[in-house]
């Protein structure tokens, strides 16, 4: 099995499910009002429907409804619910059935109110195109007018710019990472949820060319490590918002355990024996906030190197020590962390990526893994990813494919997670020859 197909195995099984509290399933916040006209409306074989790709227009290749219908996994998010897992996370969490649940809905659907569902909507349809692209209302019948009706004049009818790195990490990262109304809580992963898992680049690309099929062209503008990056950044923030929302006790006296690194508690005896560096702020066995794509980049700052890379790093230092302070501290820790994170990115937003560059992330990331700084499965994940983003922009991955098959099969298995192991792979992907 190759590493695609082992990080695709990924994608279905790391769909959020949501709190419920407050909660507006399946909105984006510039998509509050326009309705939605459901994908049978993009099913014409003029249109996103034909067999096979027609002249590229506009970046279309007009057949993405049969490659969405036929090899996308998010065409079968609905589904999902229907499956035995799901029906036995349903019972534990004393619901009705899944499928029926807002709660399950809100990232296993396109779950817009009644109210906003065109006559041919069909909730079964799973993660459809507009859950992604927009409430089609208003600009579906004109937007392949082209140049008659421009791109900008679609966009402003409410078609979402996925083609901006920032746009499509939010559109993203709403069910996969979670937002102020979906979060994968404790409860529902101690149910039998599947922990969470993303990056945004890998996923982008694993994505696009579903069942090896192009969703649509390979954009030639943003490069895959600048991609990473934004990704990672846009990651981190998204869990800074969770730990502050989730993470001090609000809704009772307990924090929800979700915004916790799952390895700070159910790690696995033998795993100890090695050891490996104690996180940053952290005493062994000690509780720690879910900070693996935090931890890459902090590494990254530092292989680059970025001006902002030691803000980063006492800034995660403060973050993970205020686990266990208090809320004021926390508070000032969330900001500092933020902070770090928007120099960080101004900092690398303007990176060529040199050969050189690349190489010394490389470095760094090997290096990491044999001090045993990702010393979890999460961590080990997003760093397993990032490797594999930059040997790609390298054009070493190709010769690197027995051991990134080997990396990510490893993986597959958090209780099978052994960091000397993790380590070794790594080493082999970062010698040049």
């Amino acid at each position: 099995m190759t590493w695609a197909k082992l990080c695709r195995s990924w994608i279905a099984a790391s769909v959020v499910t949501v709190s419920t509290a407050g909660l507006t399933v399946g909105v984006a916040a510039e998509d509050s009002t326009q309705r939605h006209e459901g994908v049978a409306t993009c099913a014409s074989s003029l249109c996103h429907g034909s067999s096979q790709p027609l002249k590229v227009y506009d970046r279309s290749l007009q057949n993405e409804y049969t490659t969405w219908s036929q090899f996308d996994p998010h065409s079968k998010a609905y589904k999902t619910l229907l499956n035995a897992q799901s029906k036995e996370i349903a019972r534990r969490m004393g619901l009705g059935p899944a499928h029926q649940e807002a709660a399950c809905l809100a990232c296993h659907a396109d779950a817009v109110p009644a109210t906003r569902r065109g006559a041919r909507f069909q909730l079964d349809d799973g993660i459809g195109c507009e859950a992604c692209h927009g409430g089609a209302e208003k600009w579906l019948a004109t937007h392949h007018q082209s140049p008659k009706v421009s791109r900008r004049e679609s966009l402003a009818k409410g078609l979402r710019p996925l083609e901006r790195p920032e746009v499509l990490a939010s559109t993203c990262l709403a069910c996969h990472v979670g937002d102020q109304d979906r979060f994968a809580t404790h409860r529902m992963m101690a149910a039998g949820h599947p922990r969470l898992v993303f990056e945004l680049d890998t996923y982008r690309e694993l994505w696009r060319t579903s069942g090896g099929r192009e969703h649509y062209p390979r954009d030639s503008g943003n490069t895959a490590s600048s991609l990473w990056i934004a990704g990672l950044v846009a990651s981190s923030r998204r869990q800074l918002n969770l730990i502050e929302q989730h993470g001090t006790g609000r809704l009772g006296p307990i924090p929800d355990f979700g915004v916790f690194a799952c390895h700070s508690c159910h790690r696995d005896l033998r795993l100890t024996a090695w050891g490996g560096a104690s996180a940053a702020g952290t005493e062994p066995g000690a509780l720690r906030w879910q900070d693996a794509h935090l931890l890459v980049l902090q590494r990254v700052a530092a292989a680059l190197p970025l001006a902002a890379s030691s803000d980063l790093d006492r800034a995660i230092v403060a973050l993970q020590k205020a686990a266990h302070g208090d809320s004021a501290s926390l508070r000032i820790a969330l900001t500092q962390t933020r902070e770090a994170l928007l120099a960080v990115e101004r900092q690398s937003s303007s990176m060529n990526w040199s050969v050189a560059q690349m190489n010394a992330v490389i470095d760094a990331l090997v290096d990491a893994a044999r001090r045993g700084e990702f010393s979890d499965p999460a961590a080990a994940e997003q760093a397993a990813m990032g490797m594999v983003v930059i040997l790609a922009g390298l054009k070493r991955d190709r010769v690197k494919r027995a051991e990134i098959d080997r990396l990510f099969d490893d993986l597959r298995d958090d209780n099978a997670f052994d960091q000397r192991r993790f380590a070794k792979w790594m080493s082999a992907l970062g010698i040049r020859e």
